[in-house]
């Protein structure tokens, strides 16, 4: 092998991270060839400074097909592994590869999954199985920052109380989110209990986060919006991330932060942080739930539970008591 490409264009911060795992893998798997990695920026970012990653290449947004043909057209790979199967990018990508004299292709690595194996892991069992990895290649994936980027986070952090929690209260769809009363509730206990500093970083919404902020009060701090980089080095700093489902959750996770993810719409089961981190999942038994698709929940579009259930999304079933016990593991 000396010329491996990995497609990840399935468009969100997460998707990167979850399918990391399978990417340092395969760098790991074969050491002298040259890896490349096309996908959607944001995401990508994260990936520049890895040193198992040799290249990242970004497809322009909405046109993720048209950017895989092109690369693929300028440049021959002996091996290309793809996540991504929408808009027949799986079938572009063996076309082109059999014209291009590709050894081997992997263009389905969401094939057969089990309920309860998580999705990266479902990567690494694929590539496994067919023997393009090696078994000692598999470890957690793990993000890299540089010592520049963590010591300008550190200055902005060393003088605050600790420990030092992040609430990652945003998230891409509003079925996701745990409420601002939820959060309020838990930052003051945090203070309370343990002395805490809670930061909450600037996602989508700025007054999400300034409410949340000012509702807990005292020592409570807004990180303002900045580039993704920046947020994974101030993340690298906490003692604690309580999280959406969402990709903040997985880069703090990623840097070996201890993290407690929420979970509503989407199953922890397939979609979970691996430990130590922990999951905790809203309704688990709603009879609405598609374990394999959650985006065809009649709940993901519209953002309402179409249960009777008195919510507007399983995810205010999370209690801030079923947070605080898992919180005290960490923190004690």
């Amino acid at each position: 092998m000396r010329k491996i490409l990995f497609v990840e264009l399935l468009g969100g911060i997460g998707d990167v991270l979850i399918a990391l795992g399978a990417i340092q893998a395969l760098s790991r798997s074969y050491p002298t060839a040259e890896l490349t990695v096309l996908t959607f920026p944001p995401g990508g970012e994260l990936l520049e400074t890895d040193r198992l990653i040799h290249r990242v290449v970004y497809a322009e947004p909405g046109k993720a097909k048209q950017s895989a043909i092109e690369l693929l057209t300028r440049e021959k790979f002996d091996l290309i592994v793809s996540d991504t199967n929408y808009d027949d990018i799986d079938v572009e990508t063996r076309n082109f590869a059999c014209l291009s004299g590709a050894s081997q292709v992997v263009t389905n690595l969401w094939r057969q999954p089990p309920p309860d194996e998580r999705v990266g892991d479902r990567f690494l069992q694929i590539l496994l199985s067919e023997g393009l990895i090696k078994k000692d290649a598999v470890k957690p994936a793990q993000l890299h920052l540089t010592p520049t980027e963590l010591n300008k986070a550190q200055k902005l952090f060393h003088l605050l109380r600790r420990p030092l929690v992040f609430f990652c209260s945003d998230a891409g769809m509003a079925i996701k989110r745990w409420s601002e009363v939820n959060f309020i509730t838990l930052g003051k206990i945090l203070q309370q209990r343990w002395g805490a500093t809670v930061i909450v970083p600037v996602g989508s919404n700025l007054n999400q986060s300034t409410n949340i902020v000012e509702g807990i009060g005292k020592e409570a701090q807004i990180l303002p919006r900045g580039k993704l980089r920046d947020l994974a080095a101030a993340l690298a700093c906490a003692d604690l991330v309580v999280a959406s489902d969402t990709g903040p959750a997985r880069i703090a996770a990623a840097l070996n932060v201890p993290t407690i993810t929420l979970f509503g719409p989407s199953w922890h089961g397939r979609y979970g942080q691996p430990p130590p981190h922990i999951n905790l999942q809203g309704y688990p038994e709603c009879p609405e739930r598609n374990i394999s698709n959650f985006t065809v929940q009649e709940c993901w579009y519209s953002g309402i539970c179409p249960l009777d259930k008195g919510w507007q999304s399983c995810m205010e079933e999370i209690s801030v008591d079923e947070v605080l016990a898992v919180v005290e593991k960490f923190l004690n």
